[in-house]
């Protein structure tokens, strides 16, 4: 069970990355600016990738995306808080 619970974990972060990168190549080309912040902020704080997710749901055509990464972000979290570990 430990082994299938690691696979989903991986599995759930690998499409939670994917759909981070598709939101951010969005907000890169509206602004270029705003989008680099985003990306230290993730890279240094991770606050960069709550600005990213927030900024995502106030956007029209990206609501299939934000809806499948909340579904992914939800899933872990429920891993986590069952199997008391990450990985």
């Amino acid at each position: 069970m430990d082994v299938l619970n690691t696979i989903i974990q991986i599995l759930l972060m690998v499409c939670n990355l994917i759909c981070f990168i598709m939101v951010l190549k969005e907000l890169w080309t509206e602004n270029m600016v705003f989008g680099i912040l985003c990306l230290v902020g993730t890279c240094i704080s991770g606050i960069g990738g709550l600005v990213l997710f927030i900024w995502g749901w106030f956007q029209q055509e990206l609501r299939p995306i934000m809806v499948f990464w909340s579904i992914g972000q939800v899933c872990l979290i429920v891993m986590i808080l069952l199997f008391g570990k990450l990985w």
